[in-house]
């Protein structure tokens, strides 16, 4: 990596690192201390499941990438290489909750972990046969293997391709990453199925798995875009982030925004018109209380305004303007993802979220550390792909 590329991570030295992680270990470990055993996993989870999410928007956006090959994705595609790389890190988080099994972890998230409720309860016994430990976490690893093998070997052959500049490579990465799309929907189906969905095991949703991809991809573009922008002026991006790949990232944000407004409303729109005591109870959950509130500013500001503001072609232009989105998107993403996922546990409304946010902070220090630590082993940008500069370039 030259000297240019470098001073944008310059400032991450290895005392900031270490910083960065005891931090992490120490703001996971907070919520356990002061809250207790059963708030520190549901905590725990709500963090894990969300910087999860962002690696896997950057999984999927590097299969979407080397299966559509399009110029927009070349300044991005180290990014979410780093970001898909963090896997193994969020395999080994989930540990601590899966290999609890019936004593803590998963018995302290998960009613159908619980022998005597399943026994009362002619819902949750039809549904053994899916819903029970060792079936649960075979399914857990065997998403990881498949998500991890395919990135280990499309980052493999990327990091070839530069070094040698075999352009088959290429080929090779488009030719695993048609199917590895179609089992990329598929896992997170029921990757989220079992882990976020059987939170509340008498509720279902058909819509579910596409609901969390879309999201999931809304943050990861809002994020990426965001580190480009407030970068587009330092090399190696002063010069290449050009007007014509603004409007390129800032479509994909507005196209993602409308699909969650799409699958959020359709989702809503279905049960709604159902009308069916063990689907409304979702609804009911989040527009108690405060949670109406949340919903509506989630509303109005996670698809109205970035939906009003990406419309402009001044705005997806514009660096600043496009980082100002982003930013907004992102930390809109946050507040849904909790209006999602903290309603699904058994406690009262609001009873120390303090905790939540505190979890959150700490695994997404591990997460961001292990993300600038991977993107800094390798150039900024892909070498080895010609259409870096004929396309982005030339064309803008």
């Amino acid at each position: 990596m030259n000297r240019d590329e470098t001073a944008i991570l310059g400032g991450w030295s290895r005392t900031y690192f270490g910083a960065l992680i005891v931090a992490g270990v120490v703001a996971v470990l907070v919520p356990y201390l002061l809250a207790g055993q059963k708030q520190f996993f549901q905590s725990y989870l709500f963090g894990w499941l969300f910087w999860l999410c962002v690696s896997l928007g950057c999984f999927g956006f590097t299969l979407l990438h080397h299966v559509l090959r399009g110029s927009w994705g070349l300044p991005l595609l180290r990014l979410f290489e780093a970001g898909n790389r963090t896997l193994p890190l969020m395999f080994l988080l989930f540990l601590p909750i899966l290999l609890g099994g019936h004593h803590f972890g998963m018995h302290d998230l998960y009613e159908w972990m619980h022998a005597d409720v399943v026994r009362g309860d002619a819902i949750l016994r039809q549904k053994v046969p899916y819903l029970n430990y060792p079936f649960f976490a075979v399914r857990f690893v065997l998403y990881f293997a498949i998500w991890i093998g395919i990135s280990m070997a499309l980052n493999r052959w990327s990091l070839e391709q530069d070094r040698t500049g075999d352009r088959t490579l290429a080929d090779k990465r488009t030719n695993l990453s048609a199917p590895g799309l179609v089992l990329f929907f598929i896992t997170c189906t029921f990757a989220f199925t079992d882990w976020v969905m059987s939170l509340e095991p008498h509720w279902f949703s058909t819509i579910y798995g596409i609901w969390f991809v879309v999201g999931q991809g809304l943050t990861t573009m809002a994020m990426v875009t965001a580190f480009v922008t407030h970068f587009a002026d330092r090399r190696p991006y002063a010069g290449l982030v050009t007007p014509r790949l603004l409007r390129d990232w800032g479509n994909l944000m507005l196209t993602l925004t409308m699909l969650w407004a799409y699958t959020s409303l359709s989702q809503f729109l279905i049960i709604w018109a159902a009308n069916l005591p063990e689907e409304v109870t979702y609804y009911i959950r989040r527009f108690e209380g405060s949670g109406k509130y949340v919903g509506a500013f989630t509303i109005l500001c996670q698809f109205f305004l970035p939906f009003l503001l990406l419309l402009s072609g001044r705005t997806k232009r514009t660096p600043s303007y496009l980082l100002f989105v982003a930013v907004w998107i992102l930390f809109l993403r946050i507040v849904d993802f909790g209006w999602i996922i903290i309603p699904a546990f058994d406690r009262p409304e609001g009873a120390r979220l303090w905790a939540d946010l505190i979890a959150f902070v700490g695994i997404g220090a591990f997460w961001i550390s292990a993300f600038v630590y991977l993107l800094g082993k390798q150039t900024l940008l892909p070498t080895h792909d010609p259409r870096l500069h004929q396309e982005t370039l030339e064309h803008a």
